[in-house]
């Protein structure tokens, strides 16, 4: 049954709203999927802050233009779904092959990530990227290092020069001692 043109307008929308919030999408067939098992992958999903949505590809490629995104013409045959990631792009690609690995009804074709068009065999690689709080930490840790660097630089001369005042006030110390020890001895 064919579905109006206003229908059409308000899936344009829903996907261009989807499409806006996401870091990327990851394509996928979903051919025989039962509820059961779409229903364990949006629950998987759920936890990376990510959405399964079926899509109808020619209003989908509409959405992607309209938000600046690749169009993947050739991702978008046959029955499709995008998985949108809202924070995590990594984990959710993670999720979805892991998820795909054991399932034989869910094929993933490839990603959209702005302009960037991802096959199957590159997603791998983006799953392997730390999350954005990993890179955050390490970006920190590269511009506190030489922060550290340089008050421990402009702390040290401070340090030797307490320890040669120190060194010399054991000196000191030692030498009235065996003075006073000479004196009561005589």
């Amino acid at each position: 049954m064919a579905i109006t043109k206003q229908r059409k307008d308000e899936l344009v929308a829903e996907y261009i709203g989807l499409l806006q919030q996401s870091k990327g999408v990851v394509v996928t067939e979903y051919r025989g999927m039962t509820v059961k098992q779409l229903d364990a992958l949006r629950a998987k999903l759920r936890e990376n802050n990510s959405s399964f949505t079926v899509t109808k590809n020619t209003l989908l490629k509409i959405a992607l233009s309209e938000v600046g995104m690749a169009v993947p013409e050739d991702l978008l045959k046959g029955p499709a779904a995008i998985i949108s990631a809202n924070e995590d792009l990594a984990g959710m690609v993670k999720t979805v092959l892991d998820f795909s690995n054991g399932q034989e009804l869910l094929i993933v074709k490839g990603g959209v990530v702005g302009e960037s068009i991802f096959h199957e065999s590159q997603l791998e690689m983006v799953s392997n990227l730390p999350s954005i709080d990993v890179l955050r930490a390490q970006l920190l840790g590269m511009i506190s290092m030489p922060m550290s660097q340089l008050v421990g630089l402009l702390e040290e001369p401070a340090r030797q020069l307490v320890a040669v005042v120190k060194a010399g006030s054991d000196g000191l110390v030692n030498v009235l001692a065996a003075y006073v020890q000479k004196e009561e001895a005589a």
